[in-house]
């Protein structure tokens, strides 16, 4: 610490902007040091407590609400209305008791269908097994290409 308060005595005072750009990219570069600890790093939004929340600026809960976010789901989120995503989330079989998070958000319903999409060539797959008489059943080539297709 002692080297650091000796190169702090020999800047020169009278540059104010390169003394400030030299002490920005010290702090930058340590973790901890005479002007506290980093910044923290993002959290999804749910890990926030409400009061820290409020005290974020709108730039940092933008970012925090999208971490860990797919760019698929936000492309879903993008494409379609609530009241076609819970249409379509009910019309792929999902169990709607095991929706996750609040039911009229509409993050909530493209999560449950982005996991819809997931299932469609493994519910593909029964069906066709199940049903005995179908054309492909035992037809296991021509399921494997349609999953390489898909």
């Amino acid at each position: 610490m002692a080297s650091f308060d000796e190169f702090l005595a020999n800047i020169n005072i009278e540059n104010n902007h390169s003394t400030i750009m030299v002490l920005n990219t010290i702090r930058d570069q340590s973790r901890f040091n005479s002007f506290g600890p980093k910044k923290n790093k993002l959290r999804p939004l749910d890990s926030i407590p409400k009061m820290q929340r409020e005290l974020m600026s709108t730039e940092d809960l933008d970012k925090s609400r999208n971490l860990d976010i797919s760019k698929d789901i936000l492309e879903i989120e993008e494409e379609y209305k609530l009241k076609e995503l819970k249409e379509l989330v009910i019309k792929n079989n999902y169990p709607i008791e095991n929706l996750v998070g609040h039911k009229g958000r509409k993050r909530t319903w493209s999560k449950a269908l982005h996991k819809t999409s997931e299932w469609g060539l493994n519910t593909f797959m029964v069906g066709i097994n199940k049903d005995k008489t179908h054309p492909l059943n035992g037809q296991m080539d021509v399921l494997l290409m349609i999953q390489d297709f898909m």
